[in-house]
């Protein structure tokens, strides 16, 4: 799945209610896969998760929320449906961080490290 936040004047944060998002790639680079109950995604940037869709057959909750907004808090959801589903997905929403914790967000962006193995396993040599 790849989340972009382009053409938004804002960040947001991204959630699938009851489950990880496994990080694999920011901006075209590879990461070390780490897993994430939600992720902010900051103006400019795309991000690619991998979900598992392993729960119990459900209805569950996409959700993403403006960050650093001050108090107007923008929230727009959709539904995640498991084959054979008729159960709504669970009230109330899973809660974000707060919209305006910068450190909650910048401490998120320190745990995210890019796979230099890889990049230096697909660089071409230079002529």
């Amino acid at each position: 799945m790849r989340v972009s936040n382009v053409g938004l004047s804002t960040s947001f944060n991204f959630r699938i209610q009851g489950h990880e998002m496994k990080l694999i790639e920011v901006e075209g680079a590879h990461t070390i896969m780490e897993s994430y109950n939600s992720l902010d995604v900051h103006v400019g940037q795309s991000v690619t998760v991998l979900v598992t869709f392993n729960g119990p057959i459900a209805d569950y909750a996409i959700i993403a929320s403006t960050r650093f907004t001050g108090p107007s808090l923008l929230t727009t959801t959709a539904t995640l449906r498991y084959a054979g589903s008729n159960t709504k997905s669970p009230i109330p929403l899973p809660q974000g961080p707060p919209t305006n914790d910068v450190q909650w967000s910048m401490e998120q962006a320190r745990t995210i490290r890019y796979c230099i193995l890889f990049i230096l396993q697909n660089l071409s040599p230079l002529k």
